[in-house]
């Protein structure tokens, strides 16, 4: 769809400066709106004359300035309010790299009559930025088990949990945001696919050395929707059989189960210690350590030890050590019957 066509379909948007201008004009005849032409126009010429220079000295080399360069006057005036007002720098920035990429042929979902939101364009643009990275990171998830229905896994890398998470809102596969990722991944990070439903959850469980014991909110085991809504784990509506795995997995009281980060690859764990001051080899906390450069590479400059973020929200009990008497299918049985009656008394 063309320019012509998109003026066709939405008139409000073919308002001219000049008519912008008026709005604020109480006149019938919109007569003295002339002076704040005349304004305008005084500033296009001491910036042009001026200013220009400095812009031209100043001038930063990425997307926007290679289309709209800012040492121009009419172009810093579209750059302030298209950037500034109503979409972002940012967001422009990408979406001009994006629309290189898609005339280079590399963007998957080549119909843009198909992206509704800025997560389908930013998705499409990292993945057209590291296609070669993802398809390495289709290998780099331990798979905890599947059948035609199921797949549960542990994504093992940040480029693996963007991947699989595409189409969630889980602050782990942020794709413009790593610290979620390996913050999280100091505990047991878990991935569900529904291949028939075509739905995704996620399962945290923390581990007690790498948060604060008095709170217990921090030691809660956690489910997520597509939404990154937490939510009870039995209203996921997955099978005794299928929870019953997942707990299993995040039961991190059991001296076999490891933190998501000690089953990284050695090229995983140096970055993963970047973001978190950990030194995965003698289990030590370092106070000094270079953090990840590059965004393109892989993921923004950040804080040493990101803030976890906190939701609130009762959760099935977490089975700890299973009593002898009983077999693991029989305590989880007891455990959601518990809760379910737990809900009914409330």
């Amino acid at each position: 769809m063309g320019i012509k066509q998109l003026k066709k379909e939405n008139d409000y948007l073919n308002m001219t400066l000049v008519e912008m201008l008026g709005k604020f004009d109480t006149s019938k005849t919109k007569k003295y709106t002339q002076f704040l032409v005349k304004m305008i126009n005084k500033r296009r010429e001491i910036f042009n004359n001026e200013t220009k220079e400095n812009y031209i000295r100043n001038l930063q080399n990425n997307h926007l300035d290679e289309v709209i360069p800012s040492s121009d006057f009419d172009n810093n005036m579209i750059r302030h309010y298209v950037c500034d007002s109503l979409f972002s720098h940012d967001a422009m920035e990408r979406f001009v790299e994006f629309c290189k990429l898609m005339d280079k042929g590399l963007v998957d979902e080549k119909d843009i009559s198909k992206y509704d939101s800025w997560d389908m364009l930013e998705m499409q643009l990292f993945e057209a930025k590291n296609k070669d990275m993802f398809k390495k990171s289709k290998k780099e998830i331990s798979i905890i088990f599947e059948d035609e229905n199921y797949l549960i896994f542990r994504p093992l890398s940040y480029m693996a949990s963007c991947s699989y998470g595409y189409q969630t809102k889980w602050c782990t596969a942020m794709v413009n945001d790593a610290s979620y990722f390996y913050s999280h991944s100091r505990g047991v990070l878990i991935y569900l696919i529904d291949k028939k439903e075509n739905r995704k959850f996620a399962f945290h469980s923390p581990v007690k050395e790498f948060y604060d014991m008095d709170s217990h909110e921090n030691l809660v085991f956690k489910t997520y929707n597509q939404e990154d809504k937490q939510i009870d784990t039995i209203q996921t509506g997955l099978p005794i059989n299928i929870i019953k795995i997942i707990l299993m997995e995040a039961d991190t009281s059991l001296p076999t189960t490891l933190p998501n980060y000690k089953l990284f690859s050695e090229e995983e764990k140096i970055i993963f210690r970047k973001y978190n001051g950990y030194d995965t080899v003698t289990e030590e906390l370092v106070d000094e350590l270079p953090m990840p450069t590059q965004v393109e590479d892989f993921a923004p400059r950040l804080r040493v030890v990101p803030r976890l973020r906190r939701h609130a929200g009762s959760m099935i009990p977490f089975p700890t050590i299973v009593r002898r008497e009983e077999t693991t299918e029989e305590y989880l049985t007891k455990c959601i019957v518990d809760h379910i009656n737990e809900d009914n008394d409330d």
